[in-house]
């Protein structure tokens, strides 16, 4: 189609328009006549011309007919639509206007004059056309980086994006790929033609366009794969490994975001999908900078996430065994005593302490028994199931709890610990030394476990008969411990009177 615009001229006969359709050619237009008002009609909807000319000739409909079914169509409003007649009423160029036409011309008129009139015609409706596609076209921009700044996830980012820009172009191959460190490899966060893709590792070396945008920082587009130049070096490779690619047009745009994390917005079309070209380009690079901003964003706030996630691990933490802290221990264990209660579940629990650790503060210094607690805590965390856990509860005790065991397989995984420890030497301060523990099991369902705190006494009193028994032991407790220990606090309350 001619560059310099194609233009409809409906009239009934040569002689109508003596000379127009000659002239409009002659001047670079292209041009087709129509006989009547249904066909024109048709053609305007369907062809999209530049500009109309309707002649009072016209068959079937009148040309005002013509200019009001026009205007009402959505596609075809904005279509220059000129009238010509012979009527030398003064009213009815206004009554043409009115009903929706651009210009009315009486004739005879003077080609030249004509020729003027349709060449501004053509070059205000392209304009006007343009403005109204470029005001649709950012319209669904702005709605993409709306919906995407809305978004606090990047991962979301990433989908959303490459759901709506597939769309915005029509094409099914959209996707976002992360540069890695040293720019020859990058990962596929989000790809619209395959949605189960979130980490596919690829080699930018076969990926020319994507290295290209990378070390420009310059959008990239190709709108023939097959013509382009930058593909020489990769294609034999497709012919070595037999593939068909079925591609027509390319657009990379780089991107950065979040203290130099690196990215590209990759477009692919097939020949049965529209090109891409300038207008892509500037479409997508304007969506681009809308998701930099809102991944920023998210960056931002997916930070704030981890440190406040640090912050309540820290207040979790035991700071210097590495354990959890007492309160969060009590916390845990009071939920899995209430589970266990409700639905009668085994559960076990373990009071460790070091043996002599007043001992190892006054001959090594207080230095040395908070190392001694940081190597006992990591022994007690490396011996754990996923499901257990353990915490510091005071001084140099240790409270390990086990879901789902009883008081039997609690007493031997207390055992494998406390015999594992008795058997190594610890570093501590560069000084070898070696250390016992000692421990007490109680275990729930328990007739006499009424409460939480009735499970750690139990526990407590079965660590005191351990380590009266001569320390690095482990007992579990039993009943009878329960009432040799009231008759020595009552022997001990006798003798203080």
């Amino acid at each position: 189609m001619s560059d310099k615009g194609y233009i409809l001229v409906g009239h009934d006969g040569a002689q109508a328009l003596a000379g127009l359709d000659d002239a409009l050619a002659a001047d670079g237009y292209k041009v087709r006549s129509v006989g009547d008002g249904t066909t024109l009609i048709s053609y305007i909807a369907s062809q999209s011309p530049d500009l109309v000319v309707i002649d009072e000739s016209i068959r079937e409909m009148a040309p005002l007919e013509i200019v009001r079914h026009v205007r009402h169509r959505v596609g075809s409003r904005d279509v220059p639509l000129l009238l010509t007649s012979s009527q030398a009423q003064g009213d009815d160029a206004a009554t043409a206007i009115r009903a929706g036409a651009t210009d009315y011309i009486r004739k005879p008129f003077e080609i030249g004059e004509l020729l003027a009139r349709i060449a501004a015609h053509v070059t205000r409706g392209r304009l006007i056309r343009e403005a109204r596609r470029e005001a649709d076209t950012s319209g669904i921009v702005l709605e993409i980086v709306r919906d995407v700044t809305a978004s606090l996830s990047s991962e979301e980012i990433f989908d959303m994006l490459v759901r709506r820009v597939s769309r915005l172009f029509q094409i099914r191959r959209c996707s976002m790929i992360m540069i890695q460190e040293g720019g020859e490899r990058g990962t596929v966060v989000a790809a619209h033609d395959d949605p189960s893709i979130s980490a596919l590792s690829i080699d930018l070396t076969r990926y020319p366009e994507i290295r290209q945008a990378v070390e420009t920082g310059a959008p990239v587009l190709v709108k023939n794969l097959r013509g382009s130049a930058l593909f020489e070096q990769i294609r034999p490779l497709w012919e070595t490994e037999n593939i068909d690619v079925d591609i027509q047009s390319i657009v990379a745009i780089p991107f950065a975001f979040d203290k130099g994390q690196h990215g590209v917005f990759f477009l692919r079309s097939s020949p049965d999908e529209p090109v891409l070209d300038e207008e892509s380009v500037r479409l997508t690079s304007a969506i681009a900078q809308g998701a930099v901003r809102a991944l920023n964003r998210a960056a931002m706030f997916e930070s704030v996430l981890s440190h406040q996630e640090q912050l309540e691990i820290l207040a979790k933490t035991d700071e210097l065994t590495g354990c959890l802290s007492r309160r969060y221990l009590m916390e845990r264990l009071e939920n899995e005593l209430e589970r266990a209660a409700r639905y009668e579940r085994l559960l076990g629990v373990v009071m460790f302490d070091i043996d002599d650790f007043k001992r190892l503060n006054d001959t090594h210094g207080h230095t040395t028994g908070d190392a001694a607690l940081r190597s006992i805590g990591e022994v007690l965390r490396r011996s754990l199931r996923t499901a257990d856990f353990v915490g510091r509860y005071g001084g140099d005790e240790f409270l390990l709890v086990l879901p789902e065991t009883s008081a039997h397989g609690t007493h031997q995984l207390a055992e494998r610990i406390r015999n594992g420890v008795s058997r190594r030497e610890f570093d501590l301060r560069g000084g070898m030394l070696r250390l016992t523990v000692s421990g007490g099991v109680a275990g729930f369902p328990d007739s006499d476990v009424m409460a939480l705190e009735d499970l750690i006494d139990r526990a407590d009193v079965a660590l005191y008969k351990a380590k009266a028994a001569g320390r690095n032991k482990v007992f579990i407790y039993s009943p009878n411990m329960m009432n040799d220990e009231t008759e020595e606090m009552e022997k001990k309350a006798e003798s203080g009177r």
